[in-house]
């Protein structure tokens, strides 16, 4: 008896696989049969292994290919050393830091490094009135008790004989050229004088600002503190060019009342004042310099925090200032009472010279501390707790 094959409902059929067949879109491999051809979903490609995030510390490594985990196990020596090496990096751009002015005067803050500022537009702008950094530049200056001010100098302008502007008024930017001229003049007689005498006690130191008469003319004029006892006042007249009382001299017997005459003419407001308000001689910028004391590093930061927050009161009821950013401790006075022109009675606080020593005594200590634990740290860098079992 003869046997069949049962008969299939599918033909046979004969495939063959082509590799890659330009034809096709995306270069798909091709599987060719008697019943047709269909496209094989694409073979994976050897995609780069995912590099992990580091930020900051992207220039310590080579470009990738780089095996690198976050893992404390699989860390490398060398790679440890760079990690420690960002740390101690970020770590040193905050911190702390102290002003010692030579008036006795000290302030301090936090800053942190790294910031970018913007670069300033370089155009005259018309300021209303002096900046509080102003204010305390001229004060400083005063009160460093390295220049004695002896004359109270006021120059003023006759309309008749000056350039005018658009709305009548004195035209500033001629003002202030003829201004120039005058300071340069008086400069050079008294630098001459010094050379001469082969001293600098003669050399000539001054400050000066601008101001805006508002009641009457609204015109520019400039008062000077000058520490020459004597001037001409013939000779100030004739080199000013003005008219006869367009000069007052007026002379400072003590050193407060020459700070109090600045601070009282740069007190007003409402004064639009073109370009600079107020200048001084190089020798008192290089006076009121302050000794600069910097505390890097976030263990110093909170020190300085600590101390500062453990002196808040003592500061505050001295005259001074505490904020969350810093402190400000005024240059040692004696504490008075005097009455204003009004009739009122007015007291102003003593400040203590202790204070200063007291708060820079208390904030040593701390670091003294923590740079003998750095050096310590530092000579034994394999006593690490990372090493211990537990």
């Amino acid at each position: 008896m003869d046997t069949k094959e049962a008969p299939t409902d599918q033909p046979s059929q004969t495939e063959t696989i082509t590799p890659h067949d330009p034809g096709s879109p995306d270069g798909l491999a091709v599987v060719s049969s008697s019943a047709g051809t269909t496209a094989s979903p694409p073979e994976p490609e050897n995609l780069p292994e995912h590099q992990p995030t580091l930020p900051g510390l992207e220039s310590y490594f080579p470009p990738p290919p780089l095996e690198f985990n976050n893992s404390s196990i699989s860390l490398t020596e060398e790679a440890k050393n760079l990690l420690k090496k960002w740390e101690v990096e970020s770590s040193s751009s905050r911190g702390a830091c102290i002003n010692i002015f030579p008036s006795g005067e000290i302030t301090g803050g936090f800053f942190r490094t790294g910031r970018r500022s913007l670069p300033r537009k370089k155009e005259r702008i018309i300021s209303q009135e002096f900046t509080r950094q102003a204010r305390k530049t001229i004060r400083r200056a005063v009160e460093s008790g390295l220049t004695t001010f002896r004359l109270f100098i006021t120059l003023t302008f006759d309309p008749k004989q000056s350039q005018l502007d658009e709305a009548g008024h004195v035209d500033q930017s001629w003002a202030k050229e003829k201004f120039k001229r005058f300071l340069n003049t008086v400069k050079k007689k008294y630098d001459r004088k010094a050379e001469k005498a082969e001293t600098a006690k003669d050399e000539l130191s001054y400050i000066w600002t601008a101001e805006i008469q508002e009641l009457n003319t609204k015109n520019i004029h400039f008062h000077l503190l000058v520490d020459q006892p004597f001037i001409p006042v013939q000779w100030l007249v004739k080199i000013w060019g003005q008219a006869a009382n367009s000069v007052n001299v007026k002379r400072i017997t003590n050193q407060e009342h020459a700070a109090k005459y600045m601070l009282k003419y740069m007190s007003k407001g409402h004064c639009p004042i073109e370009g600079k308000r107020y200048g001084m001689t190089q020798n008192l910028l290089a006076q009121i310099r302050p000794l600069k004391l910097r505390f890097a590093g976030e263990n110093r930061r909170e020190a300085f925090r600590k101390v500062k927050r453990e002196f808040y009161w003592d500061i505050e009821n001295s005259g001074g200032k505490v904020t969350d950013f810093g402190f400000s401790i005024p240059a040692p006075r004696r504490s008075r009472v005097w009455r204003d022109k009004r009739g009122i009675i007015r007291a102003t606080k003593g400040v203590p010279k202790e204070l200063s020593e007291r708060f820079l005594h208390a904030l040593e200590k701390p670091m003294k501390r923590i740079d003998f634990e750095e050096d310590v740290d530092a000579a034994h860098p394999d006593n690490s707790s990372d090493d211990l079992p537990f």
